[in-house]
């Protein structure tokens, strides 16, 4: 597997899916194009339309599903009203759309043998539902642990794909938790409130020779940073990615 150099290329819309009370996964089809990429890289995405904002008209979007789903590019965001997700929105079957990638350093490489901890909120799990399901195909032996906040439990996203990896491949453990299981309208036996120092060592016994991947909004991925750097985690062994504006 080669990180091949950013090029533009374009795809046919196929279909979007409600995955989460406001979220949608959008899929395009890749079988006519030959783009590979990392697990947890993500793509520019270009739609040109009127009254675009002050962002423009393209978006930056992880690719959230594994690079062995060679003939699916599938990109998952929050649907908020803006100019560019309303003509996402409305995108019709056949549609193509404009892409530039593959991009960012953000990635599963499986020369890195150590212990990996995932730490992710909210729609920042997306470069993970590439990694992990990526990590279970290819049978890979790297200790994973993914840690995913959400505030309730119809906010969840991904949970049926990383609990099949975690059922696929004993060295992937799946750890979902949520800060507000009183407004939860389904029943939730998991773990409940914010990632914390106590839930980490709960799970990971020896942090210090673990890599520790954060993504999500600035926030909550400084506040992560923070914690981890407190277990001791050496700065080289932290890997960050913020999602800002989705």
């Amino acid at each position: 597997m080669t990180n091949n150099a950013p090029f533009p290329f374009s795809l046919p819309f196929l279909r979007k899916e409600q995955v989460a009370k406001d979220a949608h996964a959008f899929s395009f089809d890749l079988s006519s194009v030959p783009f590979s990429f990392l697990p947890g890289q993500y793509i520019r995405m270009t739609l040109p339309h009127e009254n675009a904002d002050e962002r423009g008209t393209s978006r930056f979007f992880s690719i959230a599903c594994s690079p062995l789903k060679t003939n699916t590019l599938r990109i998952i965001t929050r649907i908020i009203k803006s100019t560019f997700k309303k003509t996402l929105f409305n995108l019709s079957e056949g549609t193509p759309v404009q892409f530039f990638g593959p991009l960012g350093r953000f990635v599963l490489l499986e020369n890195e043998t150590m212990p990996h901890v995932f730490l992710s909120g909210g729609i920042g799990i997306t470069p993970f539902l590439s990694m992990v399901p990526y990590a279970a195909e290819k049978k890979l032996s790297i200790p994973i642990t993914l840690f995913a906040s959400f505030s309730t439990t119809e906010e969840m996203v991904g949970l049926e794909e990383v609990t099949n990896a975690e059922r696929e491949n004993p060295a992937i453990k799946i750890v979902y938790t949520i800060t507000r299981p009183q407004e939860s309208e389904k029943p939730w036996n998991g773990e409940t409130g914010r990632i914390s120092e106590e839930m980490i060592k709960k799970y990971i016994q020896k942090s210090l020779d673990c890599l520790f991947y954060i993504v999500g909004p600035p926030a909550m991925a400084e506040a992560m940073n923070q914690i981890v750097t407190s277990l001791g985690v050496l700065k080289d062994q932290i890997r960050r990615e913020n999602f800002t504006g989705y």
